[in-house]
């Protein structure tokens, strides 16, 4: 290779000329125009060798005012060849930009150069940009005859990042061209001859890597037999214009191949140790007839690096210090040399002391021929018993509990126990239990549990040992007050729900209404179910010489003001618990539709219907109703975390009690609740019956799901949470 490298660039050529113009007298900012010229010489500093210039490249240009503002992004500068752009006197930094913003990609360069210009009036400025490559090319070339040899090979090219170029023949891509980010390469071979045979090289590592560097990697078979049944592959790779070459010595009659095995067990089937077994042996024995040249044990787990094995560890010539960390680890290895045939690994007592559940290992072997054997073992830690708690999910009154056993079927008396925290006594768990038994796991459903309590629970079998026990707390169960509307007083002629204006978590329409004579909400006193109940009546309001239909109504919210014909509310109050249910008394006497407008009107002579709703809602602030401009809260905003939704034409004869289940949407927690009653369902559109009249009566929230039929829990979801 000459000293003199084959340096090629792009050049782009931007002339930013700036044509006398005549002003505006009212124009406050001096101005210039933009033009762009642009040519190029195509081409890479090679490292191997010249590669053929590629297709011109598209660039794209950013122009950045030094002193701060919009960038101008232009997505083809060609569209500049035949009209200049205007452009403000200043200065600027001009970025010419081609192909993918990647740290990795294939046959599209990535082309970047930029410059600094001052654009000044009626003058003339001129910026020249070098845009060269800005990653790294790579490119492979295997010997045709290695087809002949070989039933499989890739090469894989990462940079300091981790990010690889993987060429193969799986792939197909063994003659595309990679480009890559990089100050460092690391390079290795992987190659499966036609007996099945695996052979690797590497990783070997490049430094001092740049930019419009083309690294070109080929790998060719020597044609000189080294021995009968035997042969060498050159490995050619040229980094720093001096060729480097690597000798892998192939043996084709598979005879004495390297391998892992499990002593007295089958390694496919894993590893498994019961915790804190530290009298268990799990020998795994690694054999190499023509000498062993690597072994190393790798993995990604945390948990193991804290235990004492390293994420990579090679165990081949390993430090005194390597082993004697391993060993205190409880890791059975010894020192091993290169060219050794044979040694063993104990995994027993090193498992026995890690937490329950499974891990991942890989093995890797190679000889001194080369000749690679691998194997990902399945670290398992069990539990010493039967079965044990696995996990909780506590609700306000209830809890969905799990468990998981270790029989090889499900063990006999099988069962679930709790307490509260600090109590002596376990107590049973009532309920049915279900089995999955292709998983070995089992769950229960633990109701009436008091809010914000701690609990213990644990899973027992007929066998009498000690098992693990789990802790929880239920969450808080949050109320809403008045809920039973025995509260209410008068404010002039308006009533409302709540025992003072300071502590009114109610509304209704009485605030715009009460002014024109009409208050539709009022307190019931006679026909209740208890204490006191509120009174829905939907009524008509002359407004000047306008009547307009007013449905009887109550929510957690508050009014605000009248709004046109309308008036606009506040939805919601500030809550973060989940309930499952609505419970209450409602009474209901509907009459016909005779007011009505659009897009209702075609409902007039139907029966009025009453509406009961809640949701919970996940609103950064109360949601305001505006009924004049048709803003309500639909059903299917994403704000929404459950809802139900009642409505009935039906007159009742007397109280009906309800369970109205809360359907959730998710597992957010809620921010806001509302609950909103109304005697005519279309009242937010002045669609209704005049004298349509809904009692409501003891409300309350459900919290346990215990109190719920097994239709309603599923219609709540909480399980698929």
């Amino acid at each position: 290779m000459p000293n003199s490298q084959m340096k090629t660039k792009y050049c782009l050529v931007a002339l930013l000329a700036l044509l006398a113009c005549s002003r505006e007298a009212d124009r406050s900012q001096e101005e210039g125009y933009l033009s762009v010229r642009l040519s190029a010489d195509l081409g890479v500093t090679p490292v191997v060798k010249a590669e053929a210039g590629e297709p011109d490249p598209v660039f794209s240009l950013e122009l950045i005012p030094a002193k701060g503002g919009e960038t101008v992004r232009i997505a083809d500068y060609r569209t500049l060849e035949s009209e200049p752009m205007t452009l403000p006197a200043g200065d600027y930094t001009v970025k010419a930009i081609s192909g993918p913003d990647t740290r990795q990609s294939w046959d599209e360069p990535r082309y970047e150069g930029e410059a600094q210009v001052t654009v000044r009036p009626d003058r003339l400025s001129e910026a020249t940009i070098t845009a060269t490559l800005a990653r790294t090319m790579v490119t492979v070339e295997f010997d045709a005859e290695t087809a002949a040899y070989f039933s499989e090979y890739r090469v894989s090219v990462a940079n300091e990042n981790g990010d690889a170029l993987v060429f193969s023949t799986t792939n197909g891509n063994l003659s595309r061209k990679g480009y890559l980010a990089a100050s460092a390469l690391e390079w290795d071979l992987y190659m499966v001859n036609t007996q099945g045979t695996v052979y690797r090289v590497g990783p070997v590592s490049i430094d001092s890597v740049e930019p419009r560097q083309h690294y070109h990697f080929k790998f060719a078979l020597d044609r000189t037999r080294a021995q009968a049944g035997s042969s060498l592959l050159r490995v050619l790779v040229d980094d720093s214009l001096n060729a480097k070459y690597y000798q892998l010595n192939l043996d084709f009659t598979g005879e004495g191949l390297p391998a892992i095995t499990g002593q007295d067990f089958d390694l496919a089937d894993g590893i498994s140790v019961k915790k804190g077994d530290t009298n268990s042996h799990n020998i795994v024995q690694f054999y190499a007839p023509k000498g062993m040249k690597s072994l190393t044990l790798s993995h990604s787990d945390t948990k193991l690096q804290e235990a004492g094995l390293p994420q990579h560890v090679q165990l081949v010539d390993a430090p005194a210090a390597t082993v004697q960390s391993l060993t205190a680890a409880g890791l059975g290895v010894s020192a091993l040399s290169y060219g050794a045939t044979e040694t063993t690994v104990d995994f027993g007592p090193f498992l026995a002391a890690l937490p329950m559940g499974e891990y991942y290992l890989s093995l890797d072997l190679i000889d001194a021929r080369n000749r690679y054997s691998a194997a990902t073992v399945v670290l398992s830690v069990t539990s010493p018993v039967e079965a044990e708690a696995a996990t909780a999910k506590p609700w306000a009154e209830f809890a969905i509990l799990s468990g998981r056993w270790f029989t090889d079927g499900r063990p006999a008396g099988l069962r679930f126990q709790w307490k509260k925290a600090g109590d002596a006594q376990w107590t049973d768990c009532s309920g049915p239990v279900t089995y999955n038994d292709a998983a070995a796991t089992c769950s229960t459903e633990l109701y009436g549990l008091q809010a914000s309590t701690a609990y213990v629970f644990r899973v027992k079998t007929d066998k009498d040992e000690d098992t693990r026990e789990l802790s929880f707390t239920t969450a808080a169960a949050g109320t809403i007050p008045n809920l039973n509307f025995d509260d209410w007083y008068k404010d002039g002629n308006a009533w409302y729900p709540g025992s003072g204006a300071s502590s009114r978590v109610w509304d209704s329409a009485n605030g715009g209404t009460a002014s024109f004579g009409t208050v539709p909400t009022t307190p019931e006193e006679s026909a209740v179910v208890r204490g006191k109940a509120a009174r829905l009546e939907s009524t008509a309001v002359k407004v000047v010489v306008i009547t307009k239909f007013a449905a009887g109504n109550v929510y957690v919210g508050d009014f605000v003001k009248v709004s046109g014909v309308g008036a606009e509310l506040d939805w919601g109050l500030p809550f973060s618990s989940r309930p499952l249910a609505l419970h209450g008394y409602y009474k209901y006497s509907p009459k016909t539709i005779d007011f009505a407008e659009d897009p209702y009107k075609s409902k007039i002579g139907e029966a009025d219907a009453c509406s009961i709703k809640m949701y919970l809602c996940d609103w950064s602030a109360k949601f305001r109703v505006n009924t004049s401009k048709g803003i309500f809260l639909q059903d299917d905003d994403p704000s929404i975390i459950a809802m139900c939704d009642f409505t009935s034409n039906v007159s009742t004869d007397g109280y009906v009690e309800f369970t109205f289940p809360l359907q959730y949407r998710d597992a957010r927690t809620p921010k806001y609740v509302v609950i909103v009653g109304a005697a005519s369902r279309l009242g937010d559109y002045f669609t209704g019956g005049k004298g349509s009249t809904l009692w409501l009566d003891e409300l309350s929230l459900v919290y346990d799901a215990g109190q719920l039929s097994e239709a309603d829990r599923e219609l709540v979801g909480y399980r698929k949470l």
